[in-house]
């Protein structure tokens, strides 16, 4: 059995069938974009939208890849920027006005013993921080006599039908809105299994969605430096004309960071995301770096921030790997100058007090805006410290 990713069209294609509903959306392939059949569609359902990457990628929301009540003035713009990042699959939706407490949880998993199902009456992109609302039962694959409070009993036994129909491996529907006419999917992820693809009727292998995407040359050269060291180096391009800059070490640190960024409303002016970690040596990090500095100096936007951070390293040493990041700095040292751009630095771990006085030397003699902190600054206040920049 080989486990994959339905495009979130087809997810909620199936949906609507087995709940009675009709599901609006329209799937667009940026390749083979119709204008008019896009234009028709926005004839017919409003003027408010939601686009999103419909490519199995996980926290659309904080990495910025989902835009949420959009004008149909501006449907062609996004979808333009979306195509110019690389991305193939998008979705194109009526935008749904609702409050943020109706939005619910319920993801399905095959397991040994059944189907585990976990509920929660709060869904959303924060799911995570409501663990303690979870309620969890198993329930094997042909019964239907299992409840869960606040789940209408129909619509439950529905569910587990169809998971069980369309040989689903995982469905996660985070989040949807119970009203009058019943459940309504904000969101939808389904998972199946590929071998059942020449005998269910709801999809097929080419419903099967990746988060490839079209590799630009930053994002290139960066896999390029990767494949030669025992190094952790990754980087995503998220918009190319984005304020706020990610020079991140260490996995971990990366996710606070977005989630950080993200809780304060500033997805969309986040222009990267990725790590160094591992220890690389200063080569390793000058390349690296080099690649964040080439975002910053071709972004169109008119202010520029790049935080440079990390949680507190067991081994990487922060004095090597800052000699690294000044250089690349220093090489492009009159553009940066010449832009304007703030640099925020918060960071600790071996040779931390020599890394960081060497950076603010450096930022401070060569008059570049900045604020440099060790691990008495959290990595929290750090991105706060990126808010107040960007006002």
């Amino acid at each position: 059995m080989s486990r994959a990713k339905l495009s979130e069209y087809r997810a909620k294609v199936i949906l609507g069938d087995a709940l009675g509903s009709n599901y609006i959306g329209l799937t667009i392939n940026v390749d083979d974009i119709d204008t008019i059949k896009i234009k028709n569609f926005m004839d017919k359902h409003g003027d408010r939208y939601v686009i999103k990457v419909d490519q199995a990628i996980k926290r659309r929301n904080k990495l910025g890849l989902v835009d949420l009540d959009v004008m149909d003035a501006n449907v062609h713009s996004v979808i333009k920027r979306y195509a110019d990042l690389g991305y193939q699959w998008l979705l194109l939706e009526p935008f749904v006005p609702h409050k943020k407490e109706d939005e619910k949880f319920i993801a399905m998993e095959f397991s040994e013993r059944g189907i585990d199902i976990t509920y929660s009456a709060k869904g959303g992109v924060d799911i995570e921080s409501h663990a303690d609302s979870f309620q969890k039962i198993c329930v094997k694959t042909e019964n239907l006599t299992e409840t869960i409070n606040g789940v209408p009993d129909d619509i439950l036994h529905t569910l587990i039908t169809l998971f069980n129909e369309q040989h689903l491996t995982y469905l996660e529907i985070n989040p949807f809105l119970l009203t009058a006419g019943g459940l309504h999917p904000l969101d939808a992820a389904f998972e199946v299994d590929t071998s059942a693809a020449f005998f269910v009727n709801g999809w097929t292998l080419n419903d099967i969605r990746t988060p490839a995407k079209n590799l630009s040359h930053v994002e290139k050269r960066v896999e390029e430096i990767a494949s030669k060291s025992p190094a952790s180096l990754s980087l995503k391009v998220l918009n190319p004309d984005g304020a706020t800059f990610l020079l991140l070490s260490g996995g971990g640190a990366s996710v606070v960071v977005l989630d950080e960024l993200s809780s304060y409303g500033l997805q969309g002016e986040v222009a990267n995301y990725g790590e160094y970690s591992g220890n690389p040596n200063e080569e390793e990090t000058y390349l690296y770096a080099a690649q964040i500095i080439q975002l910053i100096l071709t972004s169109n936007s008119e202010r520029k921030i790049l935080l440079i951070a990390g949680g507190v390293a067991n081994f990487t040493d922060i004095h090597h790997t800052f000699k690294g990041v000044v250089r690349a700095l220093s090489e492009n040292i009159e553009q940066l100058q010449g832009q304007g751009v703030q640099v925020i630095v918060r960071r600790g771990g071996p040779n931390q007090a020599q890394g960081l006085a060497y950076m603010k030397k450096f930022l401070d003699d060569e008059k570049i805006a900045n604020e440099v902190y060790g691990p008495d600054v959290s990595l929290s206040q750090a991105v706060g410290k990126v808010r107040e920049a960007i006002k």
